[in-house]
């Protein structure tokens, strides 16, 4: 601890009682954001209302940084002289047509909560706290764009959390090879053909919805000798326009995901393989949009579970037991691009009491519910003593940042 900073039970106090006196206007956000959904890189609403509350609350704030118009960091100095600058990372997109499907207005309250609880005590404590505003988390890679702009540079340590169906669970010990999520790219296959009457001349014609279907098929051949970790899925996005026409375009958009980013990229290679040569046997020309960048898995850092776990406990919000080898997601994330900078770590907190599937509209109603509130206040609180043990305890920092080193790429 450094020298004059406060004891943990001071700023566990002033953490706790900042963030019930919030209770009222963080609930009153989270329903407003999820009234209010907003699909990536459109997030104004919910960007404005953030920015604003931090910025009422003593932060210095900026407005679209890194050139993402969505974005924002507030920031706080500590009182006590110099030490770690530690991050906390706020959601707030929404899904298409299903909205909060993904819970992102609970993340928002209880990051929003954490960084508010934490600033209620920064004058007795060193170092910097930084709540990043980061939008466009679903399929939009919002913190991708944000890292390569240089916005967690100076970023020692960075801490967000997440909606878990009807658990509150912490990977608390995890293999040196395992991941807490999958990788995941993007591609879209645009084949072009040649219109043609479908009865009259169809000879005349090149049948780009043939090679989307070709792509498919090649695909689903390819399933029985991938990895068990593996996931494709994909949908068909135009088809043609009528069925007595041969269609001249067509396209298909594809997820592609696993464990780890080296094994993905072979997979990746295979898939364009594939629609190579089902644009080389229907004679349709290929092209291929640009892919998003890669959603790299989320590296665990047990530390830092360990540490939000005890503070869970203290504040007695209920945890459950780990279920063996579900430490993380079977979904994927560009939280997973921050964790390969820096020691990361994403709380996973309870909304339900019974399971609900993620990316659903029982998700949807479930991130609105009276429990949900109350888990993302608890996490709020769980964070941001966390996050004041981190400034005031370097053994901590060193510690998160030597299994950070450990883990390796």
């Amino acid at each position: 601890m450094s020298n004059g900073a406060a004891s943990k039970a001071g700023y566990v106090d002033a953490v706790a009682q900042s963030i019930e006196s919030l209770r009222n206007e963080l609930v009153d956000i989270s329903l407003d954001i999820h009234s209010h959904p907003e699909l990536n890189y459109q997030e104004h609403h919910a960007a404005e209302l953030l920015s604003d509350t931090l910025e009422r609350n003593g932060f210095a704030v900026e407005r679209g940084v890194g050139g993402v118009e969505t974005a924002f960091r507030g920031t706080v100095q500590g009182g006590k002289g110099n030490g770690p600058t530690v991050a906390i990372l706020v959601e707030y997109d929404a899904l298409p047509e299903i909205g909060h499907g993904c819970g992102h207005n609970l993340i928002a309250i209880s990051n929003l909560g954490a960084g508010l609880g934490v600033q209620a005590a920064m004058a007795n404590l060193p170092g910097r706290l930084v709540v990043l505003g980061t939008p466009a988390e679903e399929g939009g890679g919002g913190k991708n764009r944000m890292i390569d702009a240089g916005v967690f540079d100076d970023v020692d340590i960075s801490l967000s959390s997440h909606p878990s169906s009807n658990l509150t669970v912490f990977g608390t010990e995890a293999a040196i090879d395992e991941t807490w999520s999958l990788a995941m790219v993007r591609y879209r296959f645009d084949f072009y053909g040649k219109a043609a009457h479908a009865a009259v001349a169809p000879e005349a014609g090149i049948n780009a919805l043939n090679a989307v279907i070709h792509t498919f098929n090649g695909i689903d051949s390819m399933r029985q000798h991938l990895r068990p970790d593996t996931r494709i899925h994909g949908i068909i996005t135009d088809g043609g326009t009528a069925p007595n026409v041969v269609p001249e375009f067509a396209s298909a958009d594809f997820i592609l995901r696993s464990r780890d980013r080296v094994y993905l990229n072979e997979i990746v290679q295979k898939v364009v393989a594939i629609a190579n040569g089902a644009a080389t046997m229907t004679g349709a020309r290929l092209e291929m949009p640009t892919p998003n960048v890669m959603y790299e898995d989320v590296r665990p850092n047990t530390t830092l579970a360990r540490a939000v776990e005890s503070n869970a406990h203290a504040i007695s919000m209920k945890v459950d037991p780990l279920i063996p080898g579900r430490g993380g997601s079977g979904a994927s994330t560009d939280f997973g691009n921050v964790s390969h900078r820096m020691p990361s770590f994403a709380m996973r907190f309870a909304v339900a009491e019974e399971p609900v599937p993620g990316h659903s509209r029982l998700l949807t109603a479930a991130a609105k519910s009276p429990l949900a509130q109350e888990s993302a206040i608890n996490t709020a609180k769980a964070l941001a003593i966390t996050a004041c043990d981190l400034l005031t305890n370097p053994a901590l920092v060193d510690a998160a940042r030597a299994e950070f080193a450990e883990r390796g790429d």
